[in-house]
């Protein structure tokens, strides 16, 4: 079931002399990483960017994702997060709000709200605040601290029914204030392919004629890196020709490094050093979705599953495991495979499927593919925009009167 999926329409560009007049939007996150979740702050910003909107991000200074967003050409502010500085950073965000005065605040990260619950009464501002959840909650937030934090939100963005069940479960948000909306993708930037599929195997040093079954992403322990090899492993023994190929990297953090290090020790055990290619580094998608047949994303639990979309919308057939937001993007049997999460004989015996029926291979990827053109981000970034406008005529708020031109550049 694709519960999140938006209808597939065509928009057009928001233009400043026609329909309502564009929004000046603030957007946080206070992120250090690079993601999926970072990833959509910047695509979505530059979205409403395109749609003639005036957005400025609201950045932990020296991260990723400020750098990327400069380089999409968004105007960015940035922050501390060191003692002292961090007051400073309030009242330098009092004055900006009260200066510049957004119609939207749209948070990507419940931390944010904190600094917003202060300044926003500070700057006497009547912006409406937003949130969007990337991730799924385990405990519930119904404390004194988090009702004052909560209660000023307009609107809590889930990007699966598996995040929107921990909200409405966990935090003191009435239902009618969750809404779900999935993260959208450059979908004409994975739909294109640069490369062709021998180029891409003779770049990253893979046999030119062997299958290659594929995964991609930071290397994590839920990631299902331990699944995939073992995988692999059975499928070698039971004489299958095939190479693997992990494109991807660990973050610098402790936790990670050691997972790393397990997973290569894994590697090394089970005998996969000649036939399972780590590219040790984050490389373009496209050129690891161009070297593979297959795509596994064994992960145990996603909030949504951005990178299996992508290679979806590449072409790839994806094999993933039924839990988490995953379910909500792959139809089993239809756009995907779906295996249950922690079972490395379950992935094998897809991989198995797929490879002995290369017409069902491409069946899968004509549909996974047809069904992603919903995640384009223009899509999502208009729907985002329909409830901005819509939620500031029910408040009473007059629309903006911000004179922009075409770009949104002061």
């Amino acid at each position: 079931m694709r519960t999140t999926t938006p209808p597939p329409v065509s928009l057009p560009a928001h233009r400043p002399d026609s329909g309502p007049s564009p929004l000046r939007i603030l957007v946080t996150c206070d992120s250090h990483a690079w993601g999926g979740l970072e990833r959509e702050v910047v695509w979505l910003s530059a979205a409403w960017h395109e749609r003639n909107h005036r957005v400025t991000l609201y950045l932990s200074r020296g991260s990723r994702i400020e750098s990327e967003a400069k380089t999409h050409g968004l105007e960015v502010l940035t922050h501390s997060h060191r003692g002292l500085l961090r007051m400073l950073d309030i009242v330098r965000l009092r004055g900006w709000i009260r200066s510049h005065r957004p119609d939207i605040v749209h948070a990507h990260e419940s931390r944010s709200l904190r600094m917003l619950s202060i300044t926003l009464p500070l700057a006497k501002s009547q912006s409406l605040l937003y949130l969007t959840r990337h991730m799924g909650l385990k405990h519930p937030r119904r404390d004194i601290l988090s009702r004052m934090l909560y209660r000023r939100i307009k609107r809590i963005y889930a990007i699966s029914s598996y995040v929107a069940r921990g909200i409405r479960e966990h935090l003191p948000i009435s239902e009618e204030q969750v809404r779900i909306l999935p993260p959208g993708i450059r979908h004409q930037h994975f739909a294109t392919h640069p490369i062709s599929q021998r180029e891409a195997r003779s770049q990253l040093g893979l046999a030119p004629d062997t299958p290659v079954i594929g995964m991609l992403g930071r290397i994590t322990a839920m990631k299902g890196h331990r699944e995939y090899l073992l995988a692999m492993h059975t499928l070698m023994k039971q004489g299958q020709s095939i190479q693997g190929l992990v494109a991807g990297a660990a973050d610098p953090e402790p936790l990670e490094q050691d997972c790393l290090r397990d997973v290569y020790a894994l590697r090394q055990q089970l005998g996969l050093d000649e036939s399972v290619h780590f590219t040790g580094e984050s490389l373009d998608p496209r050129l690891a979705f161009a070297a593979m047949d297959i795509f596994a994303f064994p992960s145990h639990l996603e909030s949504f599953g951005m990178t299996a979309v992508e290679a979806m919308t590449f072409g790839l057939p994806v094999i993933a495991c039924a839990a988490g937001g995953i379910p909500d993007i792959i139809e089993d049997g239809q756009t995907g495979i779906l295996i249950p999460p922690h079972d490395p004989d379950a992935l094998a015996q897809a991989i198995t499927g797929l490879l002995a029926a290369p017409h069902l291979r491409r069946r899968i990827a004509r549909s996974a593919q047809s069904s992603t053109h919903a995640w384009d981000i223009r899509h999502i970034a208009s729907r985002y925009e329909s409830d901005f406008y819509h939620d500031l005529r029910t408040a009473g708020q007059r629309l903006p009167t911000h004179s922009l031109p075409p770009g949104g550049s002061a």
